[in-house]
């Protein structure tokens, strides 16, 4: 068992894919044999979790039975893991504001890693990054090179010894696109600088990102490091499943 709190945001309606004709959670939507939620979740090394939080809707809960669906997955693939599920009642202002819903359920030393449903990626280099202190510092921010123009994503500026010296929602600052994962060596740096974004509203177009709080903790002295994917899958959109669907052979499994 690891040491790292993992928090999957899974509270959206999806309403892309609703207004497509899918009458599903997003994350229940099959492509290549598998759902989104597979694709996604076993995409992280999760040997190193002490536990799962998987935040989603109380009304998804009740309509299409999570825990069965959640437990079922697992079973699928033959993974172990401690997991809970949290339900709210509805959609919250964004990523951050979703995961500050689980803050009394992580005790604030320990490792937490943030994580969406929508993305999928494999890197032969993160496992190791995250065990060790030396290498994670402060926390790892998941990224990939994006080549060409795509402002849809969160981007990450690096100095030249590696660390990270700024990160900027939707606005492209370098190369390095990030994949949606957010680690951070200590929980309570996330819950307090979320929390302290939060109360003072600090949006980004109208949604609390997790990306930006970094620059309020590296502004404080905190390192981050950037842990390069090999292989990055956006399936947060119709386009985006449509078009993996069509690649030849699809995604291997894992």
């Amino acid at each position: 068992m690891g040491d790292i709190y993992y928090a999957i945001a899974m509270a959206g309606r999806g309403l892309r894919f609703a207004e497509a004709g899918s009458n599903l959670p997003k994350y229940m939507i099959e492509a290549a044999g598998r759902t989104l939620f597979e694709h996604s979740v076993f995409s992280l090394p999760l040997q190193l979790s002490a536990k799962i939080f998987f935040i989603a809707l109380k009304e998804h809960d009740q309509a299409f039975r999570l825990s069965a669906f959640i437990k079922e997955k697992f079973g699928r693939l033959r993974r172990t893991a401690r997991w809970e599920l949290v339900l709210l009642d509805a959609p919250t202002r964004g990523q951050a504001e979703t995961v500050l819903k689980i803050r009394d359920l992580v005790p604030p030393e320990s490792a937490l890693a943030i994580y969406n449903i929508d993305t999928c990626f494999s890197s032969a280099t993160l496992a190791a990054r995250l065990a060790g202190p030396r290498a994670r510092r402060d926390g790892v921010i998941g990224a990939f090179k994006l080549a060409g123009p795509d402002p849809k994503w969160s981007f990450a500026r690096t100095d030249s010894g590696g660390a990270v010296v700024e990160t900027a929602e939707k606005v492209r600052i370098s190369d390095n696109a990030l994949t949606g994962l957010y680690h951070f060596s200590r929980a309570a740096d996330f819950f307090e600088t979320a929390g302290a974004a939060v109360r003072g509203g600090e949006t980004t177009r109208g949604e609390f990102y997790v990306a930006p709080l970094y620059n309020r903790l590296i502004a404080g002295g905190r390192r981050f490091v950037l842990d390069i994917a090999g292989e990055l899958i956006p399936l947060g959109t119709p386009e985006d499943v449509a078009a993996f669907k069509a690649r030849p052979g699809g995604r291997r499994e894992r």
